[in-house]
């Protein structure tokens, strides 16, 4: 039987696939069926342009700021010339876009996904909900953020949506440049450095550990943002420089999930988690904090341990727990490993969307 194909439009603020939002859009374009086009509408990160550029997507850029009348003349010129028939969008800019472009092509189908549960206040809500009565469908990453969203906005109860989880599969792994000396518990944490990422109660967490175990334990997380020189005066201040390493943005995640003892995902406000599920998939023992969606990716005590966010205690006695029981550890990661390949899946997200797709545009 033929596969039907659609002209897809994705809307995107930059090529940053160390966000999730562009990462799983790469993911979806190169496995999927249809005709794929990208809009970005930043200038951002193009250091990682060549990936969409190497997939199937056929690239467009707007470089017109906040400018949004320039935005959108560009994308009807788009939408027309390639009879695009749906349109995909996040983030407040986003969504404003996509109001726009089917206000002015009413039958253009627009999706908004929704990647976190944060919701905006006053005259921004107030447009938010204009621009949702108009929106053809929504996806929700988790049923916490699903939850928040229509408290936020009731109108989203009697509107189409979808929960599709984030897919996500092995990372490719070269050599990595860090020499793990014997008998170290390396301790893997990728993560934004901002504040509800909670990256904080590790380094207290490490503080406990030094006190209880006599092997060397070593925290090392990837990412950057804005909370890079407050955390590293934490380290500083604590005498912890040789045991605590900030490493900033790492295209060789494969590498240091490889070496990783131990994953934590200490965020108390987490809309999916796709570093727990590549570490899930990755067969990682992995501890999360007990807020957002972190819940519905772990089950404690089968595929991971649960915690409480900001007691540091407790995480210092997850950690020594898997360092002590390692039939235990394994076995919650091999069984974290079965979940990830079950539902969190690149195969099971695309499906998922192209069954989305399908059911608009028919």
């Amino acid at each position: 039987m033929k596969i039907k194909m659609y002209n897809i439009l994705y809307l995107l603020p930059n090529y940053n696939i160390n966000g999730g939002t562009p990462k799983k859009t790469l993911d979806l374009i190169r496995k999927s069926n249809n005709n794929c086009f990208v809009y970005v509408w930043s200038n951002d990160h193009n250091e990682f342009k060549y990936l969409f550029e190497n997939s199937k997507a056929n690239l467009y850029e707007g470089p017109f700021g906040r400018n949004i009348i320039k935005h959108l003349s560009y994308l009807l010129k788009i939408i027309d010339k390639h009879n695009i028939q749906l349109a995909q969008t996040q983030f407040s800019f986003g969504e404003l876009l996509g109001y726009l472009l089917k206000f002015n092509r009413p039958k253009l189908k627009v999706i908004i996904a929704f990647v976190g549960p944060f919701s905006p206040n006053g005259i921004k809500k107030m447009i938010a909900n204009q621009i949702y009565k108009n929106t053809d469908a929504f996806v929700f990453i988790s049923n916490y953020v699903k939850k928040e969203k229509m408290i936020s906005f009731p109108l989203l109860k009697n509107k189409y949506s979808k929960l599709i989880y984030n897919g996500t599969d092995i990372r490719e792994s070269e050599k990595c440049n860090y020499q793990k000396p014997e008998g170290e518990i390396l301790i893997l944490a990728i993560s934004g450095l901002i504040k509800i990422k909670n990256i904080q109660v590790l380094i207290k967490c490490l503080e406990i550990l030094q006190k209880k175990v006599t092997s060397k334990v070593k925290f090392r997380v990837a990412g950057d943002g804005p909370l890079h020189d407050h955390l590293k005066e934490m380290i500083k201040e604590r005498n912890l420089e040789c045991y605590f390493d900030l490493i900033g943005y790492d295209d060789n995640i494969g590498g240091l999930m490889t070496l990783t003892d131990i994953f934590v995902h200490p965020c108390y406000d987490e809309g999916f988690g796709i570093a727990v599920a590549e570490a899930m998939i990755a067969e990682k023992p992995i501890i999360v904090a007990n807020a957002g969606a972190l819940p519905e990716l772990i089950e404690n005590e089968k595929t991971g341990l649960i915690v409480d966010p900001f007691k540091a205690e407790e995480w210092a006695n997850a950690i020594i727990r898997l360092k002590n029981d390692k039939i235990f550890a394994n076995q919650l990661a091999h069984n974290a490993k079965k979940k990830a390949e079950a539902e969190f899946s690149i195969e099971k997200f695309v499906a998922n969307y192209e069954q989305l797709y399908h059911k608009l545009l028919n």
